[in-house]
Formats: C-alpha cells, sequence, structure tokens
C-alpha cells in the first residue's frame, strides 16, 4: 500500500496594522520612497507629506498615519487619513465644490509592497484607514493611479467604496471614490 504524503503548507502570518510612531518612520519613509518609482515618481509638491512624515501626521487629531508591520519587522505597507478633499487645481471643479464646504478626509497612500501583495496586508490598511476616517469626518474619499497593475480593481472591489470620477486622460491616471460605507 503507497501513501501519498502531503507537502506542508508555508504558514503566513499577517501583519499587524498599527498608528505610526516616531520610531517607525525611518522604515516607513524608505518604504514610500521606494515605492514612488513605480508611482510616477516623486514629485515635491504632491509628495510633501513624504518628505516630512513626523509634521504632517504625528501629533494631529485630524489625520493619522498607519503602517501594517510583518512579523518580521519590515514594513508591509502604509496607509494614511488626512482633512480636506482632492486638492482644487487638480479636479473639476464640481469636485472641488462637492468637498469645499463639508467635513472631509481623504485615505492617501495606501501602498504596499511587492512582497507583501496578494496576502491582505492591502485590505487590512485600507479598512483600517476608512474606519479611522468615518469616525472623525463625514464625507471620506480617496483617489488611485489607474496605471498602477491592480489599483483600480482593488478599489472598485472594496467593499462600500465607489467610484465618483475618472479624470483619465490626466497626468496621474485619476480614478476617485467615496466611501459610501455605513458607520460603525
Amino acid at each position: 500500500m503507497t501513501v501519498a504524503l502531503e507537502r506542508p503548507t508555508a504558514i503566513r502570518l499577517s501583519p499587524t496594522v498599527q498608528v505610526a510612531g516616531i520610531a517607525d518612520l525611518p522604515a516607513i519613509e524608505a518604504h514610500m520612497r521606494a515605492m514612488l518609482p513605480e508611482l510616477g515618481g516623486h514629485d515635491p509638491v504632491l509628495h510633501a507629506d513624504v518628505d516630512d512624515l513626523a509634521r504632517s501626521y504625528l501629533g494631529h487629531r485630524d489625520r493619522v498615519l498607519l503602517v501594517a508591520v510583518d512579523p518580521d519587522g519590515s514594513v508591509a505597507g502604509t496607509a494614511s487619513v488626512r482633512p480636506g478633499g482632492p486638492r482644487p487645481e487638480f479636479v473639476p471643479r464640481w469636485m472641488a465644490e462637492r468637498y469645499a464646504s463639508r467635513s472631509v478626509g481623504q485615505v492617501c497612500r495606501v501602498w504596499v509592497a511587492p512582497t507583501a501583495r496578494r496576502r491582505g496586508v492591502g485590505q487590512a490598511l485600507a479598512g483600517a484607514a476608512i474606519r479611522w476616517a468615518t469616525e472623525r469626518f463625514d464625507v471620506v474619499c480617496l483617489h488611485t493611479n489607474a496605471s498602477v497593475p491592480g489599483a483600480l480593481d482593488f478599489w472598485r472591489a472594496f467593499p462600500g467604496v465607489v467610484e465618483v470620477h475618472d479624470s483619465r486622460p490626466d497626468p496621474w491616471s485619476t480614478v476617485h471614490f467615496e466611501v459610501c460605507a455605513p458607520r460603525p
């Protein structure tokens, strides 16, 4: 009698999603800078927060920087929330007006390291950022660069997120969304 032995399945431990602290910033900055080439490169105007993470995110009640840390201590991904909608100079007038007089939070920088993709890291980060934002703002929006493989499909499939405007063609292949999930 022959017995087939099963190959053991590798166990992948999930990363921990946490609010970033000052000690996390060097690794987060390295992760973000490594991601920028895939996202079209560094632009000092668009990425001022990446250039000064501490000033941009720490010590503010209306913004947060989240980090997904793998069990080995490496950064698997990031997400952030900051107040305000899309910048008026980059969107149609109707969209700028849509957010102008409302309490708006924007989910940003949901950036997952290539080695951590397809493991639920993006889902965990986006979910944590959206929960944080919906507790503080009346409206939560976000945008994505549709030229990044998988980014558009990720947000289109994310529960409670609906597309509100496709800005393409623009320099960043931008598609805008709002969170329509019920409040926790």
